[in-house]
């Protein structure tokens, strides 16, 4: 049985960044069955389809440019099948690009997420200075859920700047202990921003897998 592996980068953002994880693989499920696609499943007494999330996207968040990768029975021809899909996404949703990883490269791993989110003018210079305080300590300690995790912002994948009033940070999800971004507004004076009603977006996420980087790796890429 031929099977063709799928990976999809595609935008979630206005209502859609309070639908949950689960609710959104279910969304895509059935998005792929109306576009005519036959899902690949896994094996046991409880198949699932093979739609997988290198990296789930908390509730409330915009995702601009995420990632999700699938299994579909049979050959698929990429321009058509971008059409197809696109075709049946909802307001909110967006199809940027569709490609077709080989099978060999593994399984797709995250190694960095981007972020940014607009921050009140009066708070700019604060947030400067409080991230000059933080890339330039060895180390902070994260208090989380009465756990505390060491973390170092000096690692090489790890920033954060500012844009005017507009605050991006890169954290790295491959490593030991990971900041989340939450936890990164508190380090830097804003613990109260996301309930103030400002919209947290990830902008970008930097996936690599156990052998090549997604230029060189994929077959084909189709993009919006």
């Amino acid at each position: 049985m031929n099977k063709t592996r799928l990976r999809i980068r595609f935008s979630k953002t206005g209502d859609l960044r309070w639908i949950g994880h689960l609710d959104l693989a279910r969304l895509w499920e059935r998005m792929l069955r109306r576009a005519g696609l036959k899902l690949a499943f896994s094996e046991g007494f409880h198949p699932k389809p093979k739609i997988n999330f290198p990296s789930a996207l908390a509730l409330g968040i915009e995702g601009l440019n995420e990632v999700v990768e699938l299994e579909i029975i049979g050959h698929v021809d990429l321009p058509q099948t971008q059409t197809d899909i696109a075709s049946q996404m909802p307001a909110g949703m967006q199809l940027l690009s569709i490609s077709c990883p080989d099978f060999a490269t593994g399984k797709v791993r995250v190694r960095s997420s981007t972020y940014r989110i607009r921050i009140p003018s009066e708070h700019v210079a604060l947030v400067e200075s409080s991230i000059g305080e933080l890339l330039s300590s060895t180390g902070v300690t994260i208090d989380r859920e009465g756990k505390l995790i060491e973390c170092d912002p000096r690692d090489g994948i790890f920033q954060v700047w500012l844009e005017d009033d507009l605050l991006h940070f890169t954290l790295p999800t491959l490593a030991r202990a990971s900041i989340r971004p939450s936890e990164l507004l508190n380090l830097l004076g804003l613990p109260s921003l996301l309930e103030s009603g400002e919209i947290l977006q990830r902008v970008s996420i930097d996936v690599n897998d156990t052998t090549q980087p997604d230029a060189q790796r994929d077959k084909q890429v189709i993009e919006q």
